[in-house]
């Protein structure tokens, strides 16, 4: 598995949250973990060295577990945050103009 996105999901929302990894070329969920803790995804990416892309939300969490766990993979930003980040850098610029 070369290509993963990780994310949060409820175990009780509003309470309990983990972690889910997906194999993003298999379109098939590899692996829950517990919770989201940097040191729970850090141990996962270490035991998996052949990931080489980390797609993720903007959680810190996730970007210091993957860098610590995977220092080899490249991380970027999932689809979604892609166009938030686009739509609220729109907005922004729009409201500094006046527009």
């Amino acid at each position: 598995m070369r290509v993963v996105g990780i994310d949060e999901w409820a175990w009780r929302k509003g309470t309990t949250y983990g972690t889910v990894i997906v194999d993003l070329e298999r379109r098939e969920v590899v692996d829950l973990l517990p919770d989201r803790a940097t040191t729970s995804v850090a141990k996962w990416f270490s035991d998996h060295p052949e990931v080489e892309f980390v797609s993720r939300d903007r959680a810190g969490v996730y970007a210091d577990g993957a860098r610590q766990g995977a220092p080899q993979a490249r991380q970027g930003a999932d689809r979604f945050h892609l166009l938030m980040n686009f739509r609220e850098t729109v907005a922004r610029l729009f409201t500094a103009e006046g527009v």
